[in-house]
C-alpha cells in the first residue's frame, strides 16, 4: 500500500555539536512507520549522506505534527515536512505551496532545480534554518461527494475539511463561502468518508491508502484542477552539519525529482477515469484570477505568503505561458 504523500514528512535529529563523520539521528516521519515508502527512501538518503561526512541513525515517526514539534523543541536537528507545515519557521519555502501558484509539474521542476542550485542557496537560509532538499508530493485536488459541486459558486455553504494549521486554506475557504471544518492529516479522510464533510482536498497518493473512494462513492469525484503543489522540504538548523553537506543534500533531492514524480503520476493513474471531474477552460481562467487575488491578500494583508517566492513562482508561470493575463499586470 502506498504511503499518502499528503502526510509525508521526516525529521533529522542532530546535536548542534555534531561533526562530519559522527553518528546522528535521522527521525523519519512516515504514516507507514519503518515499513513506509518514505522510510525506505531515507535509507538511500542515509547511504548517500555517509559520503558527505554524516552517518545517520534512522528513526521512524508516524505523525507529522509530532516530528515538527520535536524539531521546534530541539529534539531533532532537522525535519522534512510539507512546506505548509514548515511555513511558520521558513516563510519563503513555505510559500512554494501557494494556492494556484504552480499549475504544472514541469513548472515545479524548474523551481526545484533553480532553488537547488548554488545560486539558489541564498534563498534557502532563513534565520536559524536552512532548506537541504525539496521533493515533489503531488498536486492537491478537491474531492467532492456530489459531482454537481463542480464550480466555486457551488461550494458556498458546503462543509469543507480544512487543515487546522494552514492559515492560507482558511482564508480561501472563507473566500468561497464554504463552511470550514477543522481537521488534520489524520482525521480529514475519516470526516470525508463518513459524510461529516462535503469536500476535502488531498494529493492523488492519498486516494487509495486513505480510502477516499468511499467518500466519493458513486455520486462524487475528483476535480481535475491543481489547487497547489504539495512538496516535502528538508529543513535543518544552521549548525552542526558540514558546510558541504547542504549543497550535496539539495543535489540529491533535485536528482530524485523525476523518481518522486513517477510515483506521483502512478498514484494519479490509480484514480479511476470515471472519478475525475473535468471543468471548463473558462472556469479555470476564473479560478486562476481568484487564486491570484487570494495570494495577494495572503501576502499583503494576512502576511502569510513570502513576496520573493511569489515573484519567483510568477516568473516561472509567465515564462511557461506568457499569454496569462497576470503576466502584464505584475501584481506578484
Amino acid at each position: 500500500m502506498r504511503t499518502p504523500i499528503i502526510a509525508l514528512a521526516l525529521a533529522l535529529a542532530l546535536p548542534a555539536s555534531a561533526l562530519a563523520g559522527q553518528a546522528a539521528s535521522l527521525c523519519v516521519y512516515d504514516p507507514g512507520g519503518a515499513n513506509g515508502d518514505v522510510f525506505n527512501l531515507m535509507k538511500d538518503y542515509r547511504a548517500a549522506a555517509v559520503g558527505w561526512g554524516v552517518d545517520f541513525e534512522l528513526k521512524p515517526y508516524t505523525d507529522e505534527k509530532t516530528a515538527a514539534e520535536d524539531f521546534k523543541a530541539g529534539q531533532c536537528g532537522a525535519v522534512l515536512m510539507t512546506a505548509t507545515r514548515a511555513r511558520q519557521l521558513h516563510g519563503f519555502i513555505g510559500t512554494i505551496e501557494a494556492m494556484g501558484a504552480l499549475p504544472s509539474y514541469d513548472q515545479l521542476k524548474v523551481v526545484v532545480k533553480n532553488l537547488s542550485s548554488a545560486k539558489g542557496a541564498a534563498y534557502l537560509k532563513s534565520g536559524d534554518y536552512d532548506v537541504a532538499g525539496i521533493f515533489p508530493g503531488g498536486a492537491v485536488y478537491l474531492l467532492v461527494r456530489d459531482r454537481a459541486v463542480d464550480t466555486v459558486e457551488e461550494l458556498a455553504g458546503k462543509r469543507l475539511a480544512t487543515l487546522d494549521f494552514d492559515q492560507a486554506a482558511k482564508v480561501m475557504v472563507k473566500k468561497v463561502g464554504a463552511t470550514l471544518v477543522p481537521a488534520d492529516v489524520s482525521t480529514f479522510a475519516g470526516m470525508f468518508n463518513n459524510k461529516s464533510v462535503d469536500a476535502c482536498y488531498a494529493p492523488a497518493a492519498a486516494y487509495k491508502p486513505l480510502e477516499l473512494y468511499k467518500g466519493i462513492g458513486t455520486e462524487g469525484g475528483v476535480i481535475r484542477y491543481p489547487l497547489a503543489q504539495m512538496t516535502l522540504v528538508l529543513l535543518t538548523r544552521s549548525t552542526g552539519l558540514p558546510e558541504t553537506y547542504y549543497q550535496q543534500s539539495r543535489d540529491f533531492a533535485a536528482d530524485a525529482f523525476d523518481k518522486g514524480l513517477k510515483l506521483v503520476k502512478a498514484a494519479e493513474k490509480d484514480i479511476p477515469a470515471n472519478a475525475w471531474i473535468d471543468i471548463a477552460d473558462a472556469d479555470k481562467k476564473r479560478y486562476d484570477e481568484m487564486f491570484l487575488d487570494v495570494r495577494v491578500q495572503l501576502r499583503d494583508v494576512e502576511k502569510v505568503y513570502d513576496a520573493k517566492m511569489l515573484k519567483l513562482l510568477r516568473g516561472v508561470r509567465c515564462k511557461s505561458d506568457g499569454t496569462r493575463a497576470e503576466c502584464a499586470a505584475k501584481r506578484e
